[in-house]
């Protein structure tokens, strides 16, 4: 989730124009800024936010959320896979931002999927899916078991 912490940020200081997505919407974005600010996040942030709105231990949170190679590569995945995952669900995306401009990487499924408003449903549907089957496969400490691991 967090390139989508860019929107409302670039949104405020440039307003909507020229493009609410950037940096961290990038490839090159999302494997370095993106991934530092991921790896601090969830070692600073996340165990006191997780344990605040969820009924999960605090210090089981922290115990999971240490620098590691693994937290590293975590953060990789989840920051380049949300920037791939953003292609089918805009019609553009900056995803070779700064080598390529803006709005010159339009999405190549998009209009397969039949527009931007059916791509974002059929994706928003498929994650409301996924999230339905990971409850009903692991009911039994089903916070922990997503959040944490």
């Amino acid at each position: 989730m967090l390139p989508d912490l860019e929107i409302p940020v670039m949104a405020l200081l440039f307003g909507m124009q020229p493009s609410p997505r950037l940096v961290l919407h990038s490839l090159l974005g999302a494997v370095t800024i993106g991934t530092l600010l991921s790896m601090l996040l969830t070692v600073l942030v996340y165990p006191r936010l997780a344990s605040a709105i969820f009924p999960v231990s605090k210090s089981r949170v922290e115990e999971k959320c240490r620098f590691s190679r693994g937290l590293a590569f975590s953060c990789l995945l989840g920051g380049v896979s949300h920037v791939l995952l953003d292609v089918t669900n805009h019609a553009y995306n900056p995803v070779l931002w700064p080598f390529l401009g803006v709005h010159e990487t339009p999405s190549p499924i998009v209009p397969v999927l039949g527009g931007v408003e059916m791509a974002s449903i059929l994706i928003h549907a498929s994650m409301v899916v996924l999230f339905v089957g990971l409850f009903f496969g692991k009911r039994e400490h089903f916070w922990e078991k997503l959040l944490i691991g």
